[in-house]
């Protein structure tokens, strides 16, 4: 046999590992869990692991309870603590992961694990896995924080998973940056710095962009940590979320692997070129899964976690979708901006997601076109001369500088000859009722009417004498449009009978004749929503106690108005009883943040204490959460059960009274100039109905014998009354609008919503009402609530007993006056000229005392108030701040009394053996 000879100094070099590789085979269960096993015990048989757990549980809880923003929101979340997060992780997880590589190379301990028979990869698994089980520890001992909002209130279970995935997610990813610092430094504390520097990249990765410009800074942005994050908190689970932060766990991991596989490879002529070959396969795989998360982010796949399944098209959406004709399909055209600022991400996300998913429903009935729009730009051009779609200039506050950019949102619905277009989707509009609402209309050929009543009130815009201008329209007529065909009716003729629904705003302004031309229709069976209000925060100057202004405005000019006509008859005709002068006040307030409104905001919500606050079977005000009426007025049955049928619809609670409108105004030399500072208040504990349905046959008066014949007995029928009525006109005014649209301190009310259903329910078509009420539940500090409800309770009898101790005292300087007064009418000795020449300077003193005595008593009682109230709020500040202590120190300590169990455990097994004498 021939044997293969070599000279000596001739033998070939040894075979180089290429970069990664090993002759083991990896993932191999064992050796993974040994490593595990190793690192996690060696960190929690060690206090020092159980400190920074604690520390990591105070800082969240104080980050999440310790804010005034908390208790000013008032609601049951971790919306403090989502926006920290990030940046909290940024120093606890170096923490965990600057001893996992930089400690073995301290101590040594490297050269003996790599020569172990383990693969690289086993390795790095098994100590990454080790740190993502500390983190995750860590993370169950902080949903004590669920504890605490379950006690406060009721949180949304589902959000505060997807919340708790996210924070999961984030600590994964950035488990395996840090690790990657920790393998390039023996020192732990440099490992700790590097490891800090390195996870600040994916989270600031945003700021990067600014020098060059928005744009840039907007694409970066959404590849940064927190911008990820956002969707977790909100309650949906994005698919593109979940690619983001597993991708870059793997490519860590792999640069884990790369750098770890340096030691056969490193140094020597063979090894050149081969850290660059490194660099080139980690730059590859970055541009990997930069391409997939590019892919799976057009994909647009999420899961609704949230209880009220906001992020998921409804069965009511669904279900209009499929009556679509077959022979009607919808082409929906989105002009939209590419880049938005990040308080328009969310918008736009949902926007772009629900038109997918209707197109992907609708079986091909809904042909759908995303049409990226940039200013300028030819499909500006066309969104503009098409549909009237303009870019809206919209503000954005970033790093203590508010910017300004313009952006396309809007969306055309066509079908046929019908369109319907929404220029501009805000930050607070339903996403998913906008878009059903103008699939169903647009698919539909007929529309039915609805007629605005021509009134004082201008709903419909015109001529203001205040500002002697032409007022817009108002936006409830323009959200009308969008459903009916809406029209102005004027009063001065007999309305037509073929309206779906006639809206009348103030209908206390109109003339005798008007009102009888009113009277008829609903007397004909016409639906009529009426919105009456003793005092219109808006324009005082059409209450029903002000009397008809002149057409030429305050300073004259033309004949004398028409004076207002008497309301009685329409009203004895639905069976109401509305009292004119009588306003609405309650003391009822969620709001901390709106704590100086007056109690004539009336806040309407479950939490109000009143069971009935919304009637549960009306279809107008079921699932409603929260409306606010301004200055409201008050609705009775006047007949009691004769007459049509009188149901409730809004009630305030029982923690308030009404104050007379005389009492309510300042008046001037222009009539009404504002609202008295010094009005009482004094609680009835009567609730209140503020808007009611009145539905049934009317009330037919009886007539002479005489004006009665067999055949008018015969042909009589009583009337079919179908009205709903609101005892505040300010509950549909602009502002409450401005606060839909741009959600102005996070509120949410109901007030749009409410009016619209009413609308619905009396033409009659209902279809929208279950999707319009679709919206986060207004979960509020319930806990809080109640405990600061008594100090309110007790801030009302105070201020009753200051108001009649006040009213004694006045009544008592009265009867003090007139007794002097009968003392010097019943003198005899006086004739009756000088008893009125002394009865005039009695009076003219007497007065200017009582005048003072008034001044002095009032002050008192204001002064009494105010102390009551200050008490109050002590004592709910008091409620807060032990909240604060109770959220912030009760949940790190079960980790504290861990940490010294473990401590006493290992002082203990270290003194086992030991010589007393030594111990002593």
């Amino acid at each position: 046999m021939a044997t293969l000879q070599t000279e000596p100094g001739k033998q070939p070099a040894p075979a180089v590992a290429r970069p990664g590789r090993s002759a083991i085979r990896p993932f191999r269960p064992h050796v993974i869990w040994a490593v595990f096993q190793r690192n996690f015990q060696s960190y929690f048989s060690n206090p020092a692991g159980y400190v920074f757990i604690t520390l990591f549980v105070l800082i969240s809880s104080t980050v999440a309870f310790w804010q005034d923003e908390f208790f000013t929101n008032n609601l049951a979340n971790l919306d403090q603590l989502n926006k920290y997060m990030p940046y909290l992780l940024l120093f606890f997880v170096p923490a965990i992961t600057m001893s996992l590589w930089a400690d073995e190379r301290r101590q040594g301990t490297d050269e003996l694990l790599f020569t172990l028979p383990a693969h690289d990869l086993d390795v790095v698994l098994g100590k990454y896995f080790a740190a993502l089980g500390i983190y995750t520890v860590a993370l169950l001992f902080s949903t004590s924080h669920l504890l605490v909002l379950s006690y406060l209130g009721k949180p949304d279970l589902g959000v505060m998973f997807s919340t708790y995935l996210g924070y999961w997610l984030m600590g994964a990813m950035l488990i395996a940056v840090g690790m990657v610092a920790s393998l390039l430094s023996s020192n732990v504390t440099v490992a700790f710095i590097l490891g800090a520097l390195f996870c600040a990249a994916p989270l600031f990765i945003g700021s990067l962009g600014s020098p060059t410009g928005g744009n840039l800074r907007r694409q970066l942005e959404g590849w940064s940590v927190p911008a990820q994050f956002r969707d977790f908190g909100a309650g949906v689970i994005p698919l593109s979320g979940l690619f983001y932060f597993v991708s870059l766990t793997a490519a860590m991991i792999y640069l884990n692997m790369l750098l770890l596989g340096r030691r056969h490879w490193a140094g020597g002529e063979a090894s050149k070129g081969l850290g660059l070959h490194a660099a080139v396969r980690f730059l590859a795989v970055l541009v990997a899964l930069f391409s997939g998360n590019i892919l799976v982010d057009l994909l647009g796949y999420r899961a609704d976690a949230s209880t009220e399944r906001l992020h998921t098209l409804s069965p009511e959406s669904l279900e209009l979708v499929s009556k679509i004709a077959d022979d009607r399909p919808v082409l929906i055209q989105a002009f939209y901006s590419p880049d938005v600022p990040r308080e328009y991400v969310e918008t736009r996300t949902d926007l772009l997601g629900l038109l997918k998913e209707f197109q992907a429903r609708s079986r091909g009935k809904i042909q759908l076109n995303l049409i990226p729009t940039e200013v300028y730009s030819t499909a500006a051009r066309d969104a503009e001369k098409r549909f009237g779609i303009e870019p809206k200039r919209v503000f954005s506050a970033d790093q203590a500088k508010q910017s300004s950019s313009e952006i396309f949102m809007g969306v055309a619905f066509t079908s046929g000859l019908e369109e319907v277009v929404i220029p501009f989707f805000d930050r607070g509009l339903p996403v998913e009722y906008e878009l059903t609402r103008s699939i169903q209309v647009v698919s539909r050929s007929n529309r039915k009417k609805v007629g605005i009543l021509s009134t004082d009130a201008k709903v419909m815009g015109g001529f203001d004498q205040r500002s002697f201008g032409q007022t817009p329209e108002w936006s409830i007529v323009t959200e009308l449009k969008k459903q009916y065909e809406v029209s102005s009716v004027s009063p001065d003729a007999p309305i037509a009978a073929d309206l779906g629904v006639l809206l009348v705003a103030q209908p206390s302004s109109l003339t005798q004749p008007q009102i009888d031309n009113l009277t008829a229709f609903v007397k004909g069976g016409g639906a009529t929503l009426l919105l009456m209000d003793p005092f219109p925060v808006d324009n005082p100057q059409i209450a029903p106690e002000v009397p008809k202004a002149p057409p030429g405005g305050p300073f004259g000019g033309g004949a004398p108005p028409e004076p207002k006509g008497n309301l009685t008859p329409l009203l004895d005709l639905i069976n109401l009883d509305w009292p004119t002068t009588e306003i609405v006040w309650n003391s009822y307030n969620p709001h901390p943040q709106l704590a100086d409104m007056p109690p004539e905001v009336v806040f309407i919500g479950r939490g109000s204490g009143e069971a009935d606050a919304f009637n549960p079977d009306q279809a107008a005000t079921s699932g409603l959460q929260e409306i606010v009426a301004l200055f409201p007025g008050l609705l009775r049955a006047k007949n009691g059960g004769a007459g049509p049928e009188f149901t409730p619809l809004l009630r305030s609670s029982a923690k308030g009274g009404v104050i007379a409108w005389s009492e309510a105004v300042q008046q001037g030399f222009m009539g009404a100039s504002g609202i008295n500072p010094r009005r009482r208040h004094l609680a009835s504990g009567t609730a209140y109905t503020l808007a009611a349905r009145i539905k049934g046959a009317a009330v037919v008066a009886a007539k002479p014998e005489a004006e009665k014949d067999a055949a008018k007995k015969a042909e009589e029928k009583p009337a079919t009354i179908n009205v709903i009525a609101i005892a505040d006109l300010d509950m549909v005014s602009e502002q409450f609008f401005e606060i839909r649209r741009r959600k102005i301190e996070n509120l949410d009310f109901d007030n749009v919503t409410f009016v619209l259903n009413c609308v619905d329910v009396l033409a009659g078509d209902e279809s929208f009402v279950a999707l319009r009420k679709k919206r986060p539940q207004h979960r509020t500090l319930t806990a809080v609530e109640n405990q600061t409800s008594s100090f309110l309770d007790d801030l009302q009898k105070q201020t009753k007993v200051a108001e009649d101790a006040a009213k004694g005292k006045l009544d008592d300087a009265q009867k003090a006056f007139d007794k002097q007064v009968d003392q010097v009418r019943s003198r005899t000795d006086l004739d009756e000229r000088t008893k009125e020449i002394m009865l005039a300077n009695l009076q003219e003193v007497a007065q200017r005392r009582l005048d003072v005595e008034k001044q002095k008593i009032e002050d008192e009682k204001l002064n009494s108030i105010r102390e009551g109230r200050a008490e109050s709020e002590r004592k709910t500040r008091a409620i807060e701040n032990r909240v604060r202590y109770l959220a912030a120190g009760v949940p790190p300590l079960p980790p504290m009394i861990l940490g010294l169990l473990v401590l006493l455990g290992r002082v203990r097994r270290e003194n086992l053996g030991a010589s007393p004498k030594r111990l002593a």
